[in-house]
């Protein structure tokens, strides 16, 4: 029967794809070729969806011959941004690829475009079930909504990517299971890459750095910094995996699947007690910066900035931060930096102070403004 939609099962929502034929006649063989890479991405034919599992509706123009290519490849970048688009600021939606487990568990391989997300996907997909190879969207309670789309696979001398369905490549279905996030994984593929596969474990703050950039609708995130904390909390601590070659990282599943203990965190958020700090140098103040949100892990802190940045402060950075953030005076800050690191061998105590405050300052972290 002739159908003008195709339905996709995309990050715990449908994305209803409808076509417009006003240009090209309903062809078979072409809907088909656009139709046949979702697939496994569908809804199940059982359940019938209603209206309020919509989530975006997409109006697609239906291709002629010379089109087909390049409008399967395109179909499969705008559906995955409508779907993500509805999504936003309910969901932390990761750019990474997603394996599951038979018993639910799933492990979610981050990395920016290029970094081997899908070659990973078809390797580790060919034993786990495939979630996806673009974006992983988990719900606060740590649930996992899979985005099964099709895998974009080069070929040589076409200018397209190929769009081919998961089983078609005999990648494994979803377990019966309900899907729960078991670990986070930045995955660090290096060409020419000598030795074993690599597993470390990293920081929370030092993750933070290179996690942030791959999150969706970042800024439409209540507490970001303290969503990604709180998921570390129960599926573990970050961890980092480098190789040469996908099918190497096949045999560090189990070993990346079990749970290994996170640092402890708090939130540094400025109160709205903070008035901030005089400078006993200067007829100047400085305030904290409007941020995002801000966590301290490990005698590190990250701060996210209003521009989506990632800094991380180390030494004195983190008490000076803290100490603006509850409201300190100076006279406290600079007592208090002398009792935890002493007194500064080249300079007097205020003057190293008011340096630290000024680089923050710099960095955009700290408002400096005259004193009154």
């Amino acid at each position: 029967m002739q159908t003008d939609e195709i339905l996709v099962n995309a990050l715990g929502g449908l994305v209803r794809i409808r076509f417009d034929f006003s240009r090209q006649q309903f062809d078979e063989a072409r809907f088909e070729k656009l139709h046949g890479p979702w697939s496994d991405a569908m809804p199940e034919q059982e359940a019938i969806p209603v209206v309020r599992d919509i989530v975006a509706e997409l109006l697609w123009a239906f291709p002629d011959d010379d089109g087909l290519p390049g409008s399967v490849a395109e179909l499969s970048t705008h559906t995955t941004l409508a779907a993500i688009e509805a999504q936003r600021g309910r969901l932390l939606m990761l750019h990474a690829a997603g394996i599951a487990h038979p018993s639910g568990q799933v492990l979610a391989f981050i990395g920016p475009s290029g970094r081997g997300k899908t070659t990973l996907a078809r390797h580790l997909g060919a034993k786990y079930g495939y979630v996806t190879d673009e974006t992983v969207g988990i719900e606060a309670d740590g649930t996992v909504h899979p985005y099964r789309k099709p895998l974009s696979v080069i070929q040589p001398g076409e200018a397209y990517k190929k769009q081919l369905a998961p089983s078609v490549l005999g990648l494994g279905e979803l377990p019966a299971a309900s899907l729960a996030l078991a670990g986070l994984v930045l995955v660090s593929r290096r060409d020419g890459y000598s030795g074993a596969p690599r597993i470390e474990t990293l920081g929370l703050c030092e993750a933070l750095v290179e996690i942030v950039p791959e999150i969706s609708y970042l800024a439409d995130m209540d507490k970001p910094l303290q969503t990604i904390a709180s998921h570390v909390d129960r599926c573990g601590a970050i961890r980092r995996v480098t190789y040469s070659e996908a099918f190497e990282v096949l045999p560090l599943v189990p070993e990346l699947m079990a749970w290994e203990p996170p640092e402890a965190w708090e939130a540094v958020l400025p109160t709205g007690e903070t008035t901030g700090v005089v400078s006993p140098l200067a007829p100047e103040s400085y305030l904290p910066a409007p941020v995002l949100d801000a966590v301290e892990a490990g005698g590190l802190t990250a701060v996210l900035d209003a521009n989506r940045t990632v800094h991380v402060l180390d030494g004195v950075g983190p008490l000076v931060w803290k100490s603006l953030c509850v409201g300190r005076d100076f006279a406290s800050l600079a007592r208090e930096v002398e009792r935890q690191f002493g007194a500064p061998p080249e300079q007097k105590l205020e003057q190293a102070v008011v340096g630290i405050l000024s680089t923050l300052a710099d960095a955009g972290l700290l408002v400096r403004f005259p004193a009154p």
